[in-house]
C-alpha cells in the first residue's frame, strides 16, 4: 500500500479494510473506545504514542511508519526506532511476543519496545525500569492470572479517566 499522501486516520482505515475488520471489533481488541477509532480514522484526534501503538499491533500496522505519521513522539525517539526497525521485521511489539514457547517475550526486544512507550509517555528511569520487570512477570503468569491482572490494570486505568473528565 503506497502511504505518500496518506494521512494517519486514512492508513488505519485501510489497514482495517484489508483485514476485513470492523470498527467494532478493533475497539474491542484494542481497548480502545468505539468512537475514539473513529475519530481517529477521520482525523478528528492525533492519538498518544501507546494508542498507535496499540493499533499497529492489532492491525499488523507499520508502527514506525504510524509513530511518524502520528508526530506524537520527539524526533530522537522515532530515529531510535528507525535505527532498530533497519535490523528488524516492521512489527517489533508483536514480534517480541511470538516465537517463544508459551508465548514468552524475547526480554531484549520486549524491554525495549516497553522503553520506548514508556520513555514516550514522559516517564522516569526509574518507572520504566518498574514497568519492565512488571512485563518481565506478567508474560510469565498463567492465562487467567495474566487476564485477571490485565482486566484489573485496564479498570484503574479507566477510573483514573474517568476522574480526570
Amino acid at each position: 500500500m503506497s502511504t505518500d499522501r496518506l494521512s494517519l486516520g486514512e492508513y488505519i482505515r485501510r489497514l482495517r479494510r484489508q483485514a476485513n475488520r470492523s470498527l467494532h471489533s478493533l475497539s474491542e481488541e484494542t481497548r480502545i473506545s468505539y468512537s475514539h477509532l473513529s475519530r481517529i480514522e477521520n482525523d478528528s484526534t492525533v492519538p498518544n504514542a501507546h494508542t498507535v501503538a496499540r493499533i499497529a499491533t492489532a492491525l499488523d500496522g507499520d508502527l514506525k511508519l504510524m509513530l511518524e505519521m502520528a508526530n506524537c513522539l520527539p524526533r530522537a525517539i522515532l530515529d531510535r526506532i528507525a535505527a532498530r526497525e533497519e535490523a528488524r521485521s516492521p512489527t517489533p511489539l508483536r514480534r517480541a511476543l511470538e516465537g517463544e514457547p508459551n508465548g514468552a517475550a524475547q526480554p531484549a526486544e520486549l524491554g525495549a519496545a516497553v522503553t520506548d512507550l514508556a520513555l514516550a509517555a514522559g516517564l522516569d528511569e526509574n518507572e520504566v525500569s518498574d514497568i519492565l520487570e512488571a512485563v518481565s512477570h506478567l508474560i510469565q503468569l498463567g492465562p487467567a492470572r495474566r487476564s485477571t491482572l490485565t482486566s484489573l490494570i485496564r479498570s484503574l486505568y479507566e477510573e483514573a479517566d474517568e476522574q480526570t473528565s
